[in-house]
């Protein structure tokens, strides 16, 4: 978030604590955190420790130098895991690595090369949520003791050449993550750490669901200056560079508010990069959109992210303007004017002095989300959009209501075309030998292939039907597969299950034909 101006009202046309405005903002939180796919910060981690497992087993078919050490790690327990999952050296390694096994460019895993060298022991005998990174701050600092495990970037202090090469590593993340001009990470004095803690707790006060469960996708904070053509930095998040980080201008915690809504801001980025490594939302990545407050245009997955931010800061506001006298007497009354960054020069909203408010860029987005066709959109981007949207009229009545075209985006009849035609005869068996991954508790199954380096997401129907994929006919499956899911055997809606995910299992070349 670059430099910011401040502008607008931050009121409410509803007195504070009213029971209608502290209704719909507690209806927002709650649907904010409630969704299995992009809003349950748990059901996301959860998935994203399988993608983990599943990717490090994939990494050790094509290493073989680094394939005991990879297996091993992938074989941990959870509490072993998940602290290495997040420790942005390693989280980076691995994405990396990934990336260069999809393009067929892997040589030697840089994940398993810092493990082996002693950076991390998945196989110790005594749990610990400290990560190898953490392991390096000096002093080591929780950023907000009792609401989770994030701490503190500061210069590392390595003991051995190991962590000595893990630390350097770690600044030049940081270092490339703020470009140039980046200055080394500012020791936080203890009033900007009070601060720190203090916005923490109300955000998880205004927000209990969304707002405390996207502090959850924090891992480490650092406070730093750095000037740019933009101004200086106010916050921003990691993403790739530096996974699960947010940096912050030390002035950021000066005030409880500011804290928070940086928090938030930064946060839920997070979140949804997490959220996003399992599913992906637009059918055409490269597809662009105008801004009118930016110069150029936004990839439609941009007009997600930052319609996604928008709604979680409203609700933010609203809570803020709904808040009673118990949480004005404890962080202080809220700011009376809205901040938010300036439109840049020259663009058609700094000519006319529009698009200067939150909700007018979330009406805006939602607008530009609204007018795209169903084939832009994967199955997964249309229920995005239909949660985002249905949040954000909670807590803007202005802004745009979602026609009815449910029966439409369950068709998905662009995505669809594009899938192979069901056969009629002959026998449909799996591809084999295939690493996966079971998720039972969220009713999903993660594929990877030895063909590829991609991994499928199969929801619970098309995992039914690829299970029973084994040497049947067309006919015997569709008959199974109404069988297990208690359906009539000649039930035109198991035929429609069975053939929207066979012909996605097709598509994946997890599932073959023959005869």
């Amino acid at each position: 978030m670059p430099a910011s101006s401040s502008t607008g009202s931050a009121g409410s046309p509803e007195p504070a604590g009213t029971p209608s405005a502290t209704d719909a903002v507690a209806r927002a939180d709650a649907l904010l955190s409630a969704d299995g796919q992009f809003g349950d910060s748990a059901a996301i981690a959860e998935r994203n420790l399988a993608r983990f497992r599943l990717g490090l087993t994939m990494l050790a078919r094509h290493d073989a130098e680094g394939a005991e050490v990879l297996r091993a790690t992938a074989a941990a327990p959870d509490e072993r895991l998940r602290p290495l999952l997040y420790d942005p050296v390693l989280r980076n390694c691995f994405e990396v690595d990934l990336v260069e096994l999809e393009r067929g460019r892997l040589d030697r895993s840089s994940f398993a090369a810092y493990v082996g060298d002693g950076a991390a022991d998945p196989s110790a005998d005594a749990p610990s949520s400290t990560g190898p990174c953490e392991a390096l701050a000096h002093p080591h600092l929780r950023a907000w003791p009792g609401l989770g495990d994030a701490w503190v970037l500061t210069e590392p202090a390595p003991r051995n050449d190991a962590q000595k090469k893990l630390g350097e590593r770690l600044m030049e993340l940081y270092r490339d993550a703020l470009g140039s001009g980046a200055a080394a990470p500012v020791r936080p004095t203890d009033e900007v750490m009070a601060g720190l803690r203090a916005g923490a707790d109300l955000l998880a006060t205004l927000l209990p669901s969304s707002g405390a469960g996207v502090l959850g996708h924090v891992t480490v904070v650092g406070f730093t200056h750095r000037e740019s053509e933009e101004g200086p930095l106010q916050s921003m998040s990691g993403g790739d560079p530096l996974p699960s980080a947010v940096l912050l201008a030390p002035e950021r915690c000066a005030s409880p508010w500011l804290a928070a809504e940086s928090l938030l801001h930064e946060g839920a980025h997070l979140k949804l990069f997490d959220a996003l490594r399992t599913g992906s939302l637009v059918a055409n990545p490269t597809e662009r959109v105008p801004i009118p407050w930016r110069i150029g245009s936004w990839t439609l997955i941009r007009v997600f992210v930052a319609l996604h931010f928008y709604v979680h800061v409203l609700a933010f506001r609203a809570a803020a303007a709904a808040a009673g006298e118990a949480v004005r007497e404890r962080f202080g009354a809220p700011p009376s004017v809205e901040e938010i960054d300036e439109p840049s020069p020259g663009t058609p909203a700094a000519q006319d002095g529009t698009y200067r408010t939150a909700a007018e860029r979330a009406r805006h987005l939602a607008e530009c989300v609204l007018s795209l066709p169903d084939e832009a959109l994967t199955e997964n981007g249309r229920r995005f959009a239909r949660w985002l949207l249905a949040a954000l009229r909670l807590v803007d009545a202005e802004a745009p209501e979602p026609p009815a075209r449910a029966a439409a985006a369950a068709a998905g009849s662009g995505e669809e075309g594009r899938l192979p035609e069901i056969p009629s005869k002959g026998v449909l068996e799996r591809v084999a030998p295939v690493d996966a991954c079971a998720l039972p508790g969220l009713g999903q199954l993660i594929v990877g292939t030895t063909r590829s380096a991609r991994m499928h997401w199969l929801n619970a129907r098309s995992w039914t039907v690829y299970s029973l994929c084994d040497g049947r006919d067309p006919a015997s499956l569709r008959a199974a597969y109404a069988r297990a899911v208690a359906l009539p055997a000649d039930s035109e809606e198991a035929g429609r299950q069975v053939a929207k995910s066979l012909r996605r299992l097709l598509a994946a070349g997890l599932v073959t034909h023959s005869g």
